[in-house]
């Protein structure tokens, strides 16, 4: 089974018979046969691949050809995947006294590694052990290897103890595949332990691209890991051995800062790439604008772009389209347009999704301006604007009060086959309220159903907020009867400002006609606890337009009547009853009685 206790498993077309064979050709021709078919039956061999290999090394041994030879035809087996008859040759070439060396040996462990069959790799390193032939470092590093990629960190530890114990000094490469294997895993500590070997022992100062392989490895595994203080531990070590990172090495330490959002430590190793006389690439700014993105600090991101484009590294597109999204996210507007500027040089075409987003931006910082020059650099681009831009440029324009030019965006938006959306109407009849333009706000309410845009509930309150706004009470009770058509009802604040608006109406104090309907149409829009307060409101408008307009005394009794009903409904003293007859008073509450719903008051 080999030095050490190694077991070997055999599988996948594997070798499994005895793991050592005879080490002196001591056999007789019978026992010889009969110990090449069982080699042969333990290696999955059929009867006619057994009789070949039988027959090959029965002319090998009249021939008696030389180890190179021997390495040759083993390379031939090899080479047409030719593996468990290769393992079984070496085994008859060893009965019947040819030359086997560890040359040999390694390439059938090699042929086992990239199979990935780790534990049959085992198995030739014990059987090369058992039959008297030492292992040399190539042996150890394949065995390492195997074990390695096979993720059996301890077994592959406990060889480099082995290698070391049986005089064999581990390389470079030794170390190097430890630590590859522990940054897969990742296994971040023994990694750190296996450097710190490689350094005692002297290996670090090995000459070769391997020097640096090692240290760049296990910081690349430490930023996946999210480890970045491990990541400068390992460029401690390499800057005490006396050796000089190189710009890969960097890059690896930037992304792992990057990945643990250290904006400041990458910085840092940047300022360490300029001492040590190693000027970052593109590589490096791209890890450092990630950096800047993931750390929220898009300005300094903006700053790497002008100095790539001084030094003629060419950004990459994804890095353009990831500043510009940070740059939009964070409300940097001016930022947001160089970034624009470079993308266009480089050929980059943003998403029209950027752009909108680019336009809320500027919406945010009430910079019209800037919303109105990403939508000409759509054009420039050649950026086709959808619809959701169109919308954010019309918000924009709203914001800034600008209702002409929200039209002219209206109308591009139409020019270029995009139907708008209710909201887009809605804001613009809001923006009609707002500057008390009710002519223009019911226009807009033609307009969007002359587009057969179908207007929601929020529609209808911009409408009736707008007409109210303008002083036209009649065309907001219209607006309101409209609403109930379409299936909407209307909220509380819609249906008091109409209540209220009818109520104060100069020159129409005949109103229990007019406002009662009214009442006991949308008084159920209100909350019930709302509702007294409401009607001790209204009274106050009544009494406030009578007053206003004047009249004849039979009008302003009416009005009074309605005043006092309303006051009583709302649980208030009526202060205008003893100017009224029993009769007159009777008469009223029991027609706003019969009229309202019940208001939680007897």
């Amino acid at each position: 089974q080999g030095r050490g206790g190694w077991g070997g498993g055999g599988g996948g077309g594997g070798f499994s018979g005895s793991s050592t064979f005879p080490a002196a050709p001591s056999l007789d021709p019978t026992q010889a046969g009969a110990a090449f078919r069982a080699m042969a039956e333990g290696a999955g061999l059929n009867h006619m691949q057994s009789l070949n290999l039988q027959h090959l090394v029965s002319k090998l041994s009249v021939m008696a050809p030389s180890k190179l030879e021997l390495r040759k035809l083993l390379q031939g087996f090899l080479s047409q995947e030719r593996v468990p008859e290769a393992h079984v040759l070496i085994g008859m070439l060893r009965l019947v006294g040819l030359p086997v060396d560890v040359v040999m040996y390694n390439l059938l462990m090699t042929a086992y590694k990239k199979r990935r069959q780790w534990q049959l790799v085992i198995q030739v390193m014990g059987q090369m052990q058992s039959s008297g032939t030492a292992p040399d470092i190539v042996s150890y590093n394949i065995l390492i290897d195997a074990c390695g990629k096979a993720q059996q960190l301890d077994r592959a530890n406990e060889l480099l103890m082995q290698m070391q114990r049986e005089g064999v000094q581990p390389n470079a490469h030794t170390f190097t595949t430890i630590i590859n294997a522990c940054a897969q895993a990742p296994d971040l500590e023994l990694g750190l332990h296996v450097l710190e070997m490689m350094i005692k022992c002297g290996a670090a100062h090995d000459v070769g691209q391997s020097t640096v392989t090692p240290y760049t490895t296990l910081i690349r595994a430490c930023g996946k890991a999210f480890a970045v203080d491990k990541a400068f531990q390992v460029l401690r070590c390499m800057l005490d051995v006396g050796l000089k990172p190189n710009t890969v090495t960097f890059n690896c330490l930037i992304d792992a800062c990057s990945k643990s959002n250290e904006l400041d430590k990458a910085f840092q190793v940047l300022r360490l790439m300029y001492h040590y006389n190693n000027p970052p690439d593109a590589i490096t700014y791209t890890a450092l604008v990630d950096a800047c993105v993931k750390g929220q600090a898009p300005r300094r991101a903006c700053e790497l772009l002008q100095q790539m484009r001084r030094e003629d590294h060419g950004p990459s597109p994804t890095m353009l389209i990831s500043l510009l999204d940070a740059c939009v996210r964070g409300g940097e507007v001016d930022a947001s347009f160089e970034v624009l500027r470079a993308m266009g040089e480089a050929n980059v075409r943003p998403s029209s999704a950027s752009f909108t987003a680019l336009v809320h931006a500027s919406t945010r910082a009430r910079r019209l301006d800037a919303a109105f020059e990403a939508l000409a650099a759509m054009r420039r681009l050649k950026v086709r604007p959808a619809g959701a831009t169109f919308s954010a440029v019309i918000g924009a324009c709203v914001a800034a009060d600008d209702f002409a030019a929200a039209m002219g965006v209206l109308q591009e938006m139409l020019k270029s086959s995009e139907v708008p959306e209710p909201s887009v109407f809605n804001s613009l009849i809001g923006l009609c309220g707002k500057s008390g333009e009710g002519e223009y706000a019911l226009r807009i309410f033609a307009y969007m159903k002359q587009l057969e845009v179908i207007p929601n509930s929020t529609t209808f309150r911009a409408l009736v907020a707008a007409c109210l706004n303008a002083g036209d009470s009649a065309r907001a009770e219209q607006a309101v009867h409209e609403m109930a058509a379409a299936g909407w009802e209307p909220d509380a604040e819609t249906a008091e400002s109409l209540l209220r608006a009818v109520a104060s109406r100069q020159g129409e104090v005949s109103l229990p006609g007019r406002l009662l309907p009214l009442l006991h149409r949308f008084l159920p829009c209100v909350e019930p606890a709302a509702r007294g307060p409401l009607l001790l409101r209204l009274a106050a408008d009544l009494c406030e337009a009578s007053e206003r307009c004047g009249g004849d005394a039979a009008r302003l009794d009416e009005a009074a009547r309605v005043v006092d009903a309303l006051r009583f409904q709302a649980g208030a003293p009526p202060p205008l009853a003893p100017v009224l007859d029993e009769a007159a008073f009777g008469a009223a509450l029991r027609q706003l009685h019969a009229s309202l719903p019940p208001a939680g008051k007897p």
